[in-house]
């Protein structure tokens, strides 16, 4: 479902980030980045990237525009919490999660006009710039389901937009499935994989490295066959719904003897 991106700083203490400052942040990460309404009245800003700009069908020209609403308090009961079974890579991800009192969230506006790179490419700028006035205890991402530190980004750019999840398969000892979550708002088909006998982490690297390609450009066809994790293996791809809710299509990949269904 190709849908705007977004993301939920969070914060102990309140924040009102000053336009001036969230500008000088997220221009460090792109130099052209300008305030479309950066009068900050009720604390909401609107970016926009002048190297992203459309025309329509109309003739009307688009452009790739970031919401980063006002800062909002957070209920520290169970209407605030957020669930975090698949937040795997961060162990104090419970901790501070729990510690968390104030959101700022931060919205895409008609990126769905736009290539998924650089649709990636301008939202990650602006959650980076922002969360450098002041940095957030966390970033929680929604449609993907995880949350992560604030530096995650600057070592994997999908950091916490596509999340890699591992669940065990019901009535089959020592069977998984690992999916994605997160391509779906970037018009992708999401992965997934059963499997058993490989390592996890590989595996997670893998999807992590197909999502990458995907977003890049990459075009994986239902039928073809993709490299698998030997060197050797060629892996079959299968167009699907998932397995895992939430409901959508999927690339479903099935190992080779190196990894049996």
């Amino acid at each position: 479902m190709n849908s705007g991106l977004a993301a939920e700083l969070c914060y102990v203490d309140a924040v009102r980030p000053r336009p001036a400052d969230v500008l000088s942040g997220i221009r460090r990460f792109w130099p052209s980045a300008e305030l479309v309404d950066g009068t900050g009245r009720g604390g909401g800003l609107m970016v926009a990237f002048p190297e992203l700009t459309t025309l329509t069908g109309d003739g009307v020209d688009i452009r790739l525009l970031v919401s980063v609403g006002r800062p909002l308090p957070r209920p520290g009961d169970a209407r605030g919490r957020r669930d975090l079974t698949q937040t795997w890579e961060w162990p104090d991800a419970a901790a501070t999660m729990a510690a968390v009192r104030h959101t700022v969230t931060v919205t895409e506006v008609f990126g769905t006009s736009f290539a998924p790179a650089n649709r990636v490419r301008a939202f990650t700028a602006a959650v980076r710039g922002l969360a450098e006035v002041p940095a957030p205890a966390a970033i929680w991402w929604p449609a993907s389901g995880v949350a992560t530190p604030p530096a995650a980004l600057a070592v994997r750019p999908l950091a916490g937009l596509v999340n890699v999840r591992l669940f065990n398969v019901a009535g089959s000892p020592g069977r998984l499935l690992m999916d994605t979550l997160g391509l779906g708002p970037l018009g992708l088909p999401d992965l997934e994989c059963v499997f058993s006998g490989l390592p996890e982490e590989h595996l997670a690297a893998y999807l992590t490295a197909l999502a990458e390609d995907l977003v890049g450009g990459r075009t994986i066809r239902s039928g073809s066959v993709v490299q698998g994790l030997l060197r050797d293996g060629r892996w079959r791809v299968t167009a699907a719904t998932a397995s895992v809710d939430p409901e959508r299509p999927v690339l479903s990949i099935t190992p080779g003897a190196g990894g049996r269904r």
